[in-house]
């Protein structure tokens, strides 16, 4: 057990701060802080962005990826820390509203972020020109070059105009819609002037082609803040900075009525501008003076500034625009089972038995041709499923939408609270109705993030039932970068169970009863615990007990305390743990059996695996949550068990293994929070890289 932390005084303008006031957790030795644990999982994303072992361009991409991370964090978990939010208390239960947690946070903060400035500085740019890929300011280019640079420029402004905003403060709700992302601050003998310039960043792009040379770019920043008297006229500026705010963008949708939360999602732009703003990002260099400007016209707190080198907003080099094969990943053709690619007995197939698709190195089309075959079927009577996050454009939507026309009973339970996702779900529910699918929106109080689908059949003069039942969402994009897994059965209990969750989410079943799949809010936790008890009686009497969880997040601690639980009686544990983990592992008496390991490389770790040694008669899950409180108390999500003895045989004897003992791109968590890098990073193949050259094992 940690020390009690002695409650400290704070001044009147800390308990101003502090509308939320929770002492820090007394065990809190017992578990690793929450937002501390998610930071380090980037600083290991940060360490790929710097691994020379990785393609020049994929190493950009995975510095845009930190940054895009740490966006996204300051839009929805730092607001939580400001006072006045409302999220859920036991997501934000180390510190909750406490200046010291926000300090904390800045701390580490300030260093990742001045640390992929430095990455790009440094590292990345001069290897990009290197290999003939520039980035040139203003002042190196040509009169030519300029002339041009400012003619597009002229053209982009009459097309987009830009908003000049002065005064000393910034809270009438015209200007808010226009203060996020990047902006340009300027300063004349008239005082200060904010540009908003990011509508033109998303319509134009960030990235300027200079002149003919067609790898030579300039940020478009640049281009604008050079020639800045195209939209500050007839003023004689001091200096014109970039500058760049985030927001609190979370919409975290309240209440359950459909109409309401469609309501809500049309009127997100007018909520979003007027919520606080949770990061002012300015140049290093940039004088008190202009910093102290926007402080107080923002009413910013000073842990809520962070002064970095330029360029700002590097999350953009998620999509930075030059396709040089040579300098990305080797391209591999994803395979492909044969009872998921011959369309016409994709059925007939499932009859014989269960199939697994393990994406990215099993083909998307798989599902797509599941949901097609069921669409074209004339047996096929309903086709049930849950969407959580489809992307832009969708394979699987159309092949609902053509299920219905073709007479089928469609049903989509679609997640309108899917954070960022909310007005695309919501586009898509009108598409998907209007299509003749019947669209519902889940349960009251739970958010849907179970991933599974239901068709059901007429043979003969039965009806048979067949199920997919996925890790990850239904998404054709994300598919191509994400790791997840997908099971197809037509095993009668496990269809059952999924036909009795259908039910419930339809409304129709108000209690219902599972005997296959682990279901949350109500039985997955308990579940759980079960599980990992039966494997400590089986250490107690056999001396073998042995757990395996491969999951996104661990932070909730009843099974953490279980966990330690069963660590304490000798039961051995492997976590294999992409993010967050609140667990401390190989401490003496407490964990000293669990072993943990983030696995961070070319695809997004995302399945979720969970293995019981169970004596030798061994048992597998695979599901959709997180050990997260908010997927078992706040969420309809499922595990499902792997009954297919070759499926079940691949997950424990080869991939779960090439996880474990990953040397090349596995980081191994010690006690004291240290994520140590990997043993072999340059001679061993990683897990991933296994999987890529070893496709159809599991077939």
């Amino acid at each position: 057990m940690g020390k009690k932390h002695k409650k400290e005084k704070k001044s009147n303008k800390e308990k101003k701060i502090s509308r939320a006031e929770k002492p820090l957790c007394e065990d809190c030795g017992r578990y690793f802080n929450r937002e501390l644990s998610w930071l380090k999982f980037n600083e290991r994303i940060l360490t790929e962005a710097r691994n020379p072992q990785n393609p020049l361009l994929e190493r950009v991409a995975f510095l845009g990826i930190v940054a895009d991370n740490l966006d996204e964090y300051f839009m929805v978990r730092v607001p939580a820390y400001q006072g006045g939010a409302t999220r859920p208390s036991d997501e934000y239960e180390e510190v909750v509203g406490s200046r010291t947690q926000l300090e904390m946070i800045y701390d580490r903060t300030i260093f990742l972020m001045r640390n992929i400035s430095l990455v790009w500085a440094k590292e990345l740019k001069p290897e990009l020109e290197k290999n003939g890929i520039l980035f040139t300011k203003y002042t190196k280019c040509s009169e030519s070059e300029k002339k041009t640079l400012r003619k597009e420029l002229s053209e982009i402004l009459a097309q987009t105009p830009v908003t000049v905003i002065r005064g000393d403060r910034f809270e009438d709700i015209e200007h808010n819609e226009y203060l996020k992302g990047m902006g340009l601050l300027a300063k004349s003998d008239r005082g200060f002037a904010v540009v908003p310039i990011q509508e033109i960043l998303d319509t134009y792009g960030r990235f300027v082609r200079v002149g003919k040379r067609k790898t030579s770019y300039m940020f478009r920043e640049e281009q604008l803040r050079k020639n800045s008297d195209l939209f500050l006229p007839d003023e004689a500026f001091r200096a014109v900075v970039p500058v760049r705010l985030t927001r609190d963008s979370d919409l975290n949708l309240k209440g359950d009525d459909a109409d309401d939360l469609i309501s809500a999602i049309k009127a997100a732009p007018e909520t979003l501008a007027k919520k606080l703003p949770s990061r002012l990002e300015t140049e290093q260099w940039l004088p008190f003076g202009y910093t102290s400007y926007l402080v107080n016209a923002l009413s910013l707190l000073p842990e809520l500034v962070y002064d970095v080198p330029s360029p700002l907003g590097l999350a953009d080099l998620k999509k930075f625009p030059v396709s040089r094969p040579e300098l990305k990943f080797e391209p591999y053709t994803p395979a492909l089972p044969i009872g998921l690619s011959d369309v016409n007995r994709i059925f007939e197939h499932l009859a014989d038995r269960d199939y697994m698709l393990f994406t990215p190195y099993d083909s998307f089309d798989g599902l797509v041709n599941f949901l097609n075959a069921a669409a074209t079927d004339p047996a096929v009577k309903t086709i049930q499923m849950t969407l959580y996050r489809l992307g832009p454009e969708s394979p699987v939507a159309d092949a609902l939408i053509s299920a219905a026309k073709n007479g089928k009973d469609v049903t989509a339970v679609i997640e309108l609270k899917a954070s960022f996702d909310e007005e695309a779900n919501f586009q898509w529910a009108t598409k998907l109705s209007e299509g003749g699918v019947t669209v519902i929106h889940g349960v009251p109080g739970l958010k849907v993030h179970a991933k599974c689908c239901l068709v059901t059949r007429a043979e003969g003069n039965k009806t048979v039932r067949y199920a997919t039942i996925s890790t990850g969402n239904y998404n054709a994009k994300t598919a191509k970068i994400y790791s997840d897994i997908s099971l197809f059965t037509a095993d009668p209990g496990i269809c059952h169970d999924v036909a009795t969750l259908f039910s419930y989410l339809n409304g129709d079943e108000e209690h219902p009863e599972y005997k296959h799949l682990l279901v949350s809010p109500d039985f997955m936790e308990d579940s759980l615990k079960h599980l990992i008890r039966r494997e400590i009686e089986h250490q107690k009497r056999s001396g073998n007990g042995h757990i395996v969880l491969k999951i996104n997040s661990l932070t909730h601690r009843p099974i953490i305390n279980a966990l330690y639980e069963a660590s304490n009686e000798g039961v051995k544990i492997d976590l294999i743990v992409r993010g967050i983990c609140m667990l401390r592992p190989g401490v003496p008496n407490l964990s000293e059996n669990i072993r943990v390991i983030s696995i961070v490389g070319r695809f997004l770790e995302h399945s979720r695996v969970f293995y019981f040694r169970n004596n030798g008669d061994e048992q597998v899950f695979i599901g959709s949550p997180d050990m997260m409180s908010r997927n078992l108390k706040r969420r309809v999500e499922i595990i499902c068990p792997v009954l297919d003895r070759k499926i079940k045989n691949a997950i424990i004897n080869r991939i779960l293994p090439a996880f474990i003992h990953d040397t090349a791109k596995g980081h191994l968590l010690t006690s004291d929070g240290i994520y140590l890098p990997p043993k072999h990073p340059e001679s061993n193949l990683g897990a991933q890289q296994m999987f890529i050259t070893m496709r159809k094992v599991w077939w």
